[in-house]
């Protein structure tokens, strides 16, 4: 006679598997949901990491040419050594059990280049050209991030700016400086309008990419020289323009141009007529006009004086090692 069909061992096995779909249950959200948190962390951090990387960069940088000028022993001819780690960490290490590299989020990389773009400077007294930057030259680094938003810093004339899909910021301003002065008395004021500017070019032209290390190695160039000085009085003007690869670039210009003139509390304008000095962009073109005040007011700006100083970078990469 045939046995009776018993279920002494299924609640064993149902248990078994209910407790595998957990397991798999709670892998899954935490692949979902966990390991975007902690790529988008990684990348966050490794970001600033790479902005104060350049802040060391243009401070370094800027002491070479200061130097230059100010001592009796120049700066010229020496090269200056700065590694920029391009990924976030974990892309070289891919042991530690099965569930390991599953769990863990994927490494970023990046790329660092030299002149990628070519925007350029010109400054000109009165519709004659004094200064040439063409092209101004730039050193980026633009990430490949998995998790976060797409940044690219660029150091570019003594300034750092961030591009952004919504836009370009400003992180350190660049070397433009305008300032009232009075050369006179109180008695009998002269005032006129300064214009300083530290014209950096950077020379050169590569790119290097992955998720190891890249070094950047920049010589200041030999003739860091002070341009003649040059004024512009009644009836003549002294423009600063830049034509950029792009029209947000442009505007980041722009706005360098207003944060120089807002920071010294000197008057500025967009229309025609505006005095001392007129801000404007068009497309991808940002100019700022610098020209004396009309009228007879002892206050009014009766001279705008131009100093250049000019800077030359060369800049060259070592290929990517991983780190």
């Amino acid at each position: 006679m045939p046995s009776r069909p018993r279920d002494d061992g299924l609640s064993e096995v149902v248990g078994f598997v209910l407790i595998l779909g957990l397991i798999v249950v709670a892998l899954s959200l935490y692949q979902v949901y966990g390991v975007p948190a902690a790529g988008r962390e990684d990348e966050i951090a490794h970001m600033n990491a790479v902005k104060d990387r350049f802040v060391d960069y243009k401070i370094a940088l800027d002491s070479l040419w200061v130097n230059s000028l100010n001592t009796t022993r120049s700066a010229e001819g020496v090269t200056l050594s700065t590694a920029f780690d391009l990924g976030t960490p974990g892309g070289s290490t891919q042991g530690g059990g099965v569930l390991s590299p599953v769990l863990a989020p994927i490494a970023s990389g990046g790329t660092v280049s030299v002149n990628e773009h070519q925007d350029s400077l010109t400054i000109t007294d009165t519709g004659v050209e004094k200064v040439v930057l063409a092209p101004m030259g730039e050193v980026a680094y633009e990430s490949a991030n998995n998790y976060w938003i797409r940044q690219r810093y660029v150091y570019q004339m003594g300034g750092l700016f961030l591009e952004q899909d919504s836009g370009t910021a400003i992180r350190l301003s660049p070397l433009v400086s305008v300032y009232n002065v009075n050369t006179g008395t109180e008695a009998s004021p002269n005032y006129r309008l300064r214009v300083e500017i530290v014209a950096v070019q950077i020379f050169g032209s590569q790119g290097t990419g992955g998720q190891g290390v890249a070094r950047v190695d920049t010589r200041l160039r030999e003739g860091v020289t002070k341009v003649p000085p040059a004024t512009a009085g009644t009836g003549e003007d002294i423009t600063v323009t830049v034509n950029a690869h792009d029209e947000a670039t442009a505007a980041a210009w722009r706005q360098a141009f207003i944060d120089a003139v807002e920071r010294e509390g000197v008057d500025w304008g967009a229309g025609d007529g505006a005095r001392p000095v007129r801000i404007v962009q068009a497309g991808s073109q940002a100019s700022m006009t610098c020209r004396p005040d009309t009228g007879t007011e002892p206050d009014r700006i009766q001279y705008i004086d131009l100093d250049v100083t000019r800077v030359g970078l060369s800049v060259g990469l070592q290929q990517s090692i991983m780190a």
